[in-house]
């Protein structure tokens, strides 16, 4: 049994679908969740956790449904993307409190400093929350989410406001975490950073999960956008007019100036990335040269996310 089953979820404010028909059997381990503003996310997060009913279709956390049986919640932690602190309460007193909202009794205060230390906050836990930084506040979130060790974290933008150092250190927790058998869901506009701790993302638009799965997988799918390789060998143009021979490719382009590419090599458009790889093999015996390095370019979280949103606007002209 899946940790996390969404099953055809719909949200309706008025007229205005919120979120239209989502499904989602979500495994142990980082899930990414991706979407512009108003995709859906934070819609999708808050079903997920409780605090909305939807309209029709089940939100079940280890086969219950979080709406109809409320304990199940005590499994998930919640860190949203807004804060609305006690601001007069320091940040050990707020996540003690936290603790104690949980169930946690006297192991409380215990609790709250472990997740303090976890999340890099404990240096400043004395300090009163209307005194912190939004990376004070951000860390101070993390910590009331993890204080009751639940098996499901919902992060909401948990990076947001972190500087760089920081966001390295709360990487390697949730990869920490997620090595345990915790099952996290993290929102962020920080494509790049997800992409280094997970393959498996959600992308969102306008309500609807629009692709899912492994990041590779995703793209794959693109068969509308080829993929573009980089590729060095010891005879570029030499490849280059094999690989346009044989059809492996519907474009090379020789010396061109990006960032990264030196003359030796060549950027290919590729639309039958499979087959590709397959064939290169035999191709680079057959001419009696040499590869140095092949490099994909367009295949980011970024990229293809930017993709995905091109399909999606052209399918609604």
């Amino acid at each position: 049994m899946n940790p996390v089953s969404i099953r055809n979820i719909a949200k309706w404010y008025g007229e205005i679908a919120g979120l239209n028909k989502v499904s989602l059997e979500l495994q142990p381990g980082i899930t990414g969740l991706v979407g512009s503003n108003g995709a859906g996310k934070s819609t999708l997060m808050k079903i997920l956790t409780g605090q909305l009913k939807p309209s029709c279709g089940q939100s079940l956390i280890y086969g219950m449904d979080v709406w109809k049986t409320p304990l199940v919640r005590q499994r998930l932690g919640y860190a949203p993307e807004g804060d609305t602190f006690y601001e007069d309460m320091t940040v050990l007193a707020f996540v003690r409190a936290m603790g104690h909202l949980s169930g946690l009794g006297k192991s409380a205060d215990r609790f709250a400093r472990e997740a303090l230390e976890k999340t890099g906050a404990i240096e400043f836990s004395d300090k009163r929350l209307r005194a912190c930084s939004k990376g004070m506040r951000q860390r101070t979130k993390l910590a009331q989410a993890l204080v009751h060790k639940p098996d499901i974290l919902v992060l909401d933008e948990p990076l947001s406001g972190i500087d760089a150092g920081g966001r390295r250190e709360i990487l390697r927790l949730f990869e920490e975490l997620a090595s345990t058998g915790v099952t996290l869901i993290i929102s962020s506009h920080i494509l790049d950073e997800i992409e280094a701790v997970t393959s498996r993302i959600v992308f969102m638009a306008q309500g609807q999960v629009i692709a899912s799965g492994c990041l590779t997988e995703v793209r794959g799918l693109l068969k509308n956008h080829p993929q573009k390789l980089l590729i060095t060998s010891n005879a570029p143009r030499k490849l280059g007019s094999r690989l346009l021979e044989s059809g492996l490719v519907t474009g090379v382009v020789f010396n061109q100036q990006e960032a990264g590419v030196r003359e030796e090599d060549i950027v290919l458009r590729v639309p039958q990335v499979e087959r590709f790889y397959r064939e290169l093999p035999d191709l680079v015996i057959e001419l009696d040269i040499t590869i140095e390095r092949l490099i994909p370019l367009d295949s980011s979280a970024e990229a293809v996310f930017g993709y995905l949103m091109e399909n999606e606007t052209e399918g609604h002209e």
